[in-house]
C-alpha cells in the first residue's frame, strides 16, 4: 500500500522536472570565446534579443547602440546580409564588452570570458576609435581597427567609432584584395548585430521537445495512469 502511495509525488517530481527543463533551455547559449557559423536560431533561442543591427557601410554611435540594448550582457556578431547564419560572435557581461580600453594605436585588450575585448569612444575619429574583440591570447594592432590576421583571424571582428563604416567580419575587410567593408556596394552586403540578454527573463520559448524530453514526458504520463489504476484499487478493495 506504502509503495503504491509513493508513486504519486515520484510522478509529480517527473512532470516538473520535465517542463522547468523545457523551459530552462529557452536561456542556456552564454558561448565562450568567439564562435564562427552559428544559425541565428541558436542565438534567439538561447535567450538573446537583437537591439541593433546595420550594415557595414554606415557610421556607428556606440551611445545610441548602448541606449537602446539595456541589459546584463551583449552580443556583438555578424553576418552576411539577410543569413540566417551568423559569421561571428562573441558574448560577455556589458562592463567587459564595454570596458574603456583607452584612446591608443597599440595592442591594449580587456580579456573576459575566453574574449579579448577592446572599446574606446571618445566621440571623434582617432586611433584606438573603435569597438572589437578577439580570442584570448591573440594579439591585435589597432590602426583604428585591429589589421591583424595571425592566431584565429576569423575570429578578429571591429567596428570604427564615429568614423568610417566597417571595419571587419572576422578576416573579411582586412584583405585588400577582398570586399572592403569601409564603404561601397561590398558594405552593404555585410551587416553589424549587437544582442542583448536582459536582467528580466524573456517568456517562455514555446518549442517541440527533442526525443529525449518527449521519452521523459512519456514515462511521467505512464507512471501517472499506474498510480491512478493504484488508487482506484485501494479504493475498489477498502
Amino acid at each position: 500500500m506504502k509503495t503504491e502511495i509513493k508513486f504519486i509525488p515520484l510522478v509529480i517530481f517527473l512532470c516538473v522536472l520535465t517542463f522547468w527543463n523545457l523551459e530552462a533551455k529557452a536561456q542556456d547559449y552564454l558561448p565562450v570565446g568567439p564562435q564562427t557559423n552559428v544559425p541565428v536560431a541558436t542565438v534567439t533561442e538561447g535567450g538573446w534579443t537583437e537591439c541593433y543591427r546595420d550594415t557595414y557601410e554606415n557610421h556607428m554611435d556606440a551611445d545610441m547602440v548602448l541606449a537602446d540594448c539595456p541589459g546584463s550582457q551583449l552580443m556583438l556578431a555578424c553576418r552576411e546580409t539577410g543569413s540566417e547564419t551568423l559569421m561571428l560572435l562573441a558574448q560577455g557581461e556589458r562592463s567587459d564588452v564595454t570596458f574603456d580600453t583607452g584612446n591608443d594605436n597599440g595592442d591594449v585588450l580587456h580579456i573576459a570570458n575566453g574574449v579579448g575585448w577592446y572599446f574606446n569612444d571618445m566621440g571623434v575619429d582617432v586611433f584606438g576609435d573603435a569597438w572589437g574583440y578577439v580570442r584570448a591570447g591573440d594579439s591585435v594592432e589597432k590602426n583604428n581597427c585591429d589589421v591583424d590576421s595571425s592566431g584565429a583571424n576569423d575570429e578578429r571582428l571591429c567596428w570604427h567609432l564615429h568614423g568610417n563604416g566597417g571595419y571587419r567580419c572576422g578576416s573579411i575587410g582586412n584583405d585588400d584584395e577582398g570586399p572592403n567593408l569601409n564603404g561601397g556596394p561590398d558594405a552593404e552586403r555585410y551587416e553589424r548585430i549587437v544582442y542583448v540578454l536582459s536582467d528580466v527573463p524573456p517568456p517562455p520559448v514555446e518549442k517541440v521537445p527533442t526525443l529525449s524530453e518527449w521519452g521523459l514526458m512519456a514515462m511521467a504520463g505512464v507512471l501517472g495512469i499506474i498510480s491512478l489504476l493504484a488508487i482506484r484499487r485501494r479504493k475498489v478493495t477498502a
